[in-house]
């Protein structure tokens, strides 16, 4: 990797744990820079603005760790209840998640009502992980595993109510929670099985 590629890494890193920890407007530039170890100039000559950044952080850092928490993918012979509990088996491994809530989600809520490019963006990633459930959703349906209903609004509760709950603050954000919130999810969909 070149000096100015790995220059440009280590200010979206530094800025995804800035943005993280203190959400958009409690984000210091002076910060970022002091955690990328770089100059000032170094962040100018990638990106316009703090905000140029932040969006490139959701693009770059962001949303490929979201959509690796949100990964609704399904397994050649698993049913849909087989593919869920392994889903979310998987997103009780993510301890950062699940003690500090999700990132996009953080910036959805500050964000999204004070910026339309933010709110265009934030969205736009919200909208491809409900669409990715709900295909999910929409297989199983097909399949003969569950009746018929409206797989996207059911995987926009899922995400939001997964989002809800990570969210929470840390000193209410255990590990056994999430685990009992999944279950629920989970016997909630049983109503649609077949």
């Amino acid at each position: 990797m070149s000096q100015i590629n790995n220059t440009r890494e280590k200010l979206l890193d530094a800025a995804f744990l800035e943005v993280y920890v203190n959400g958009y407007h409690g984000a210091s530039i002076s910060s970022i820079l002091k955690k990328a170890n770089v100059p000032k100039g170094s962040l100018y000559h990638f990106f316009n603005s703090k905000k140029e950044l932040i969006l490139a952080v959701i693009d770059e850092r962001i949303y490929p760790k979201m959509s690796n928490f949100f990964d609704f993918k399904r397994y050649k012979n698993e049913d849909i209840f087989e593919a869920l509990e392994r889903i979310f088996q998987k997103m009780t491994q993510n301890e950062p998640l699940l003690t500090y809530g999700c990132p996009l989600h953080r910036l959805l809520v500050e964000m999204a009502p004070l910026d339309r490019e933010f709110d265009k963006v934030l969205i736009e990633k919200f909208n491809i992980f409900s669409k990715n459930f709900s295909n999910m959703l929409q297989t199983a349906i097909n399949n003969k595993e569950l009746k018929n209903f409206d797989t996207y609004k059911t995987a926009r509760f899922f995400i939001t109510s997964i989002w809800g709950e990570i969210s929470m603050p840390p000193s209410l954000s255990k590990k056994e929670d999430f685990v009992i919130h999944t279950k629920n999810l989970l016997q909630f969909l049983k109503q649609y099985q077949v």
